[in-house]
């Protein structure tokens, strides 16, 4: 796990700062899940998987943690990522397509905020 969580950290603070502009918007964060994902699927599969996939789900437990934390919600990553790989790849067949990502990112991020 530790390899995969500097592998996303890789990943820049670009695609984080996507996350919390998708997380913090109000209304339809299409536009900046396009964007997220342009980013994410590298070698343009249509899919995240392999290290696309693995490195994806510790940058969203890593972003869920600091913003539950806020809120004094304390989790560890291994829930986060087990809670945030249930919604983002809800047929679990390890890799998670646009349309899944579409679907459910935001329901992820917002969790916890209500």
């Amino acid at each position: 796990i530790f390899f995969r969580a500097k592998q996303s950290c890789k990943m820049g603070g670009n695609a984080t700062s996507i996350l919390k502009k998708i997380d913090n918007s109000s209304g339809s964060a299409d536009g900046e899940v396009e964007k997220l994902w342009t980013k994410l699927d590298k070698d343009g599969s249509g899919y995240l998987e392999g290290n696309e996939y693995e490195s994806f789900l510790d940058m969203v437990a890593e972003y869920m943690q600091k913003d539950l934390a806020k809120l004094g919600h304390e989790y560890d990553l291994q829930t986060l990522r087990k809670w945030s790989k249930d919604w983002l790849d809800p047929n679990a067949d390890g890799k998670i397509s646009k349309a899944e990502l579409e679907a459910n990112l935001k329901a992820v991020l917002d969790a916890g905020e209500v």
